[in-house]
């Protein structure tokens, strides 16, 4: 089954508003996560966008998950992108939910995949990459847990799973 990846942009006054609609978005996703509909989610620690990791059939399945979300009903989230993982390294556990997880967002060109993929599960087994893949553009975005982006941008090159310049972004992995 397909994995999206979906940045959502947020409303400027997205701190000051979301408190409120938070505990009915949190039980949303942990639900769609409990169907196994969604893989991760949470928001960028500055407020600026927020990232949600779906794992349904299709664009339409997608879309119809996308107008059903609390926070674009509250006009939180008021746009959006949509890119689908070719490949992908699913967790191996899913976090609690209201996890806060300081981590980091490498996204990068891509070498070879098979390396890419074996260094990405052994990161995953020292407990240092929640999940990861590749898009169809030959990038790839990995879920790094460290909240140090140098950190985390060496992990990745290292393992041989990132080539060039990769850029890095804070996010707080909430489930």
């Amino acid at each position: 089954m397909p994995v999206y990846h979906v940045r959502f942009t947020c409303a400027p006054d997205y701190m000051a508003r979301r408190l409120p609609f938070r505990p009915a978005h949190l039980a949303q996703l942990v639900k769609l996560r409990d169907d196994g509909r969604v893989i991760a989610g949470g928001p960028e620690p500055d407020g600026g966008a927020a990232h949600i990791f779906y794992r349904v059939p299709d664009l339409a399945a997608l879309n119809a998950l996308l107008a059903d979300n609390v926070f674009y009903d509250a006009k939180l989230f008021v746009a959006h992108d949509v890119r689908a993982f070719a490949d992908v390294v699913l967790p191996l556990a899913l976090l609690p939910a209201d996890a806060g997880l300081k981590a980091t967002l490498v996204e990068g060109r891509l070498g070879d995949w098979a390396r890419a993929s074996e260094g990405l599960v052994t990161l995953q087994r020292q407990d240092r990459v929640g999940f990861g893949g590749r898009f169809a553009d030959g990038t790839a975005l990995a879920v790094v847990r460290n909240p140090e982006a140098s950190e985390a941008i060496d992990w990745l090159t290292r393992a041989g799973i990132l080539t060039g310049a990769p850029t890095a972004r804070a996010w707080s992995q909430t489930l």
